[in-house]
């Protein structure tokens, strides 16, 4: 198998002072590109044409494509570089005037799975779908691992993090573009891009469009957005959560108590567990020393109250369900996108009866933005749930991709 690789550049010291003075982070600089392997696109086409869940997608494919593994430097936390991976796909008939499409991955609870492995075996949706994207519409597409996947698997994902999922999209773009423009490479790139995701991807795809409106001076533009049932109001999302009178599934609990942990860790949210939880699933959690991160509350099988009634101190739930938990309500607007105001057109992209991500979010951020004038519209599945509109959100993506070829 051929393989290209860029080394990571060398960094030369200046100056003779004996106290080494603090170097800015270099966040989307890149270290690595390595080639992994084209896909054929009859031979994708003949394997898709035998997949029920993927056999939509053979009709689409036009080119062959290029894999390629990117590793690149972003900033988590605060103040500390870190290298982080993601997929770069590009079609052998490449087009340069076609936007650059970020492609945000969905909820991934295994840190050993992501976009830079899946592609080399096609081993996930996000893997196949992104091949599609770049044999059908000639383009680049870049497929981000995310912190905590890939490169930074030593380091817990930040789960629906909004500032960590906005940088690392938007260092990859920059780490894409130097790719580019490498003497190896040497090829143009369009100021342009598309983004889009599902479910965390959601999320991300909004993220990194702020990301992207809040630094003018790299010169980009948002040709377009469709975000799929992403957690946008997470003081909504919270509060329809610990108010839910129904048993969660397993999944979903696992996911909202890894957005806990998120808090604890990243906001430092000091509410003390056993303040937070029932007795019982107090001593559960604390069994794993309330490590939240990957579904961990799942599949170290716990037996959790899934009744949040009953796995939530009632004081805990007051201080959401009221906003008297002032603490909790800062954060979650911290990591909300419904003040978010998109300068370019944004699709929001949800299931009515969504039992996993509520239809609250995408309806209040459809109505704050419109409220501000934005270009915003949406879709939505009169009866889908999170996993039944996911070929709705597809179907729409594919549609305006296409009018991007046509210039529509």
């Amino acid at each position: 198998m051929k393989k290209m690789m860029i080394p990571l550049l060398l960094l030369i010291a200046a100056g003779c002072s004996n106290e080494t003075p603090e170097q800015p982070i270099r966040k989307g600089y890149l270290v690595q590109a390595e080639e992994v392997r084209t896909v054929n696109s009859e031979m994708l086409k003949s394997f898709l044409i035998t997949q029920e869940e993927y056999r939509q997608f053979a009709e689409f494919l036009q080119n062959d494509v290029r894999l390629i593994r990117v590793t690149y430097t972003t900033e988590y936390p605060k103040g500390t570089a870190i290298n982080v991976s993601g997929a770069l796909l590009i079609s052998e008939n490449y087009d340069a005037a076609f936007p650059t499409v970020v492609y945000n991955h969905g909820t991934n609870a295994n840190r050993e799975s992501a976009p830079s492995t899946d592609i080399a075996e096609l081993s996930s949706l996000d893997a196949v779908l992104g091949i599609v994207i770049a044999s059908a519409f000639n383009c680049a597409l870049l497929l981000p691992d995310y912190i905590g996947y890939g490169e930074s698997k030593s380091t817990a994902h930040p789960y629906v993090h909004v500032e960590s999922l906005g940088q690392t999209g938007l260092d990859f773009l920059r780490a894409f573009r130097k790719y580019m423009a490498s003497p190896e490479v040497d090829r143009p790139v369009s100021d342009r891009v598309f983004i889009t995701g599902y479910s965390e991807g959601g999320t991300a795809a909004l993220a990194v469009h702020k990301a992207i409106d809040d630094h003018p001076e790299e010169g980009l533009t948002v040709a377009g957005n469709v975000a799929g049932s992403g957690v946008y109001d997470m003081v909504a999302a919270c509060k329809a959560f610990v108010d839910n009178p129904n048993p969660l599934e397993p999944q979903m609990l696992s996911s909202y108590l890894w957005v806990l942990g998120m808090y604890k860790k990243d906001f430092g949210y000091s509410k003390d567990y056993a303040d937070i939880f029932s007795e019982e699933d107090n001593d559960s959690l604390q069994s794993i020393d309330y490590d939240l991160t990957y579904f961990r509350s799942v599949t170290e099988n716990l037996q959790l109250n899934n009744i949040a009634a009953q796995l939530f101190q009632p004081a805990f739930i007051d201080g959401v369900r009221n906003e008297t938990d002032t603490e909790f309500i800062r954060i979650s607007q911290q990591n909300s996108l419904v003040d978010f105001a998109p300068k370019d057109s944004l699709i929001l992209v949800y299931g009515a009866a969504d039992n996993w991500v509520h239809p609250v979010n995408s309806i209040n951020a459809h109505r704050a933005m419109l409220e501000k004038g934005c270009k915003v519209g949406y879709y939505v599945h009169p009866t889908g749930d999170h996993s039944s509109t996911i070929p709705l959100y597809m179907g729409v993506l594919l549609d305006w991709l296409s009018k991007l070829v046509n210039n529509d």
